[in-house]
């Protein structure tokens, strides 16, 4: 297969998912699949657009309606794997389901990946493998 080059203006016409570097390389996120790091860049692209309709709780918090099909979609993976994946998100805390009923789609709360201390996120670190290897299903810091 050959693929073009970009000419141009060509090279500015794509939006991109930014994935935080932070994910990649600080130890808190060590465990976290590549996968579920993805799916959060994708998250927080969404959020912005939540933003933008001021998609806000009572708290003045962004959430965003993403169905697990989306994520199906969007990764490309089966629905166990989407399910697997944000629950990845979850378990760290990065990802805050709230379960709306009624056969309404869940609120996603997608938090920070900014730790204030370097020492409580090597503590957080510790334990969430201290709870994945006592199979906890919730660690990470709670805000």
């Amino acid at each position: 297969m050959v693929f073009n080059y970009y000419y141009g203006s060509e090279a500015d016409q794509f939006n991109f998912i930014r994935i935080p570097k932070r994910l990649i390389t600080d130890p808190l996120f060590a465990d976290l699949s590549l996968s579920a790091k993805l799916l959060y860049g994708i998250l927080l692209d969404r959020m912005s657009l939540s933003m933008k309709n001021k998609w806000l709780d009572n708290e003045n918090r962004v959430y965003i309606v993403n169905q697990i099909t989306e994520i199906m979609e969007n990764l490309n993976v089966a629905e166990k794997t989407a399910i697997k994946t944000l629950k990845e998100l979850e378990d760290l805390g990065l990802v805050e389901k709230r379960r709306r009923g009624l056969g309404l789609p869940s609120l996603l709360y997608i938090k920070s990946f900014i730790v204030d201390d370097w020492e409580d996120n090597s503590k957080d670190a510790e334990k969430v493998k201290s709870n994945k290897n006592n199979g906890s299903s919730r660690a990470g810091k709670q805000n």
